[in-house]
């Protein structure tokens, strides 16, 4: 598991264009401006000015028309992002929020939470996986 200590901060639009073309390159083989422009919700023009500056600061290798991929500091960025993600919606899910708003929350949270506080997140994550009995308590409490 890549730990997001180990790595300078980008910005949140930053980090959602690595992260998309991440996922879209595992998932599709390959990155095209129109499928970020698809997923990011903005317009194509926009998507290549992003692809440009990402280039420019070392994140990724683009040719226009004939595709893009990411550099080593560009999937250590997007594999960062992914995994504060995937932790924070793990712990979210364990504390009983249902699926979507879970996904939502650690959307906006994985670009505002500090390194120290996701790995202690990831730690208590790590605890309530080897001791389910803990969440089954929490949950039968009634809630006030």
């Amino acid at each position: 598991m890549v730990r997001s200590t180990q790595l300078k901060r980008e910005t949140p639009r930053v980090e959602d264009y690595l992260e998309a073309i991440y996922h879209q390159i595992h998932d599709k083989g390959y990155a095209s401006t129109i499928d970020l422009s698809d997923k990011l919700r903005v317009k194509p023009p926009t998507v290549s000015i992003m692809l440009r500056k990402l280039a420019k600061d070392g994140y990724l290798v683009h040719e226009p028309y004939r595709g893009m991929r990411l550099t080593e500091k560009g999937g250590k960025v997007a594999r960062s992002v992914i995994t504060r993600h995937s932790v924070v919606y793990e712990f979210l899910s364990m504390i009983g929020v249902e699926p979507e708003k879970a996904y939502q929350d650690a959307e906006g949270i994985e670009h505002d939470v500090q390194p120290v506080t996701v790995h202690r997140i990831e730690r208590l994550v790590e605890f309530l996986r080897k001791n389910p009995q803990v969440i089954e308590r929490l949950s039968d409490e009634p809630r006030k």
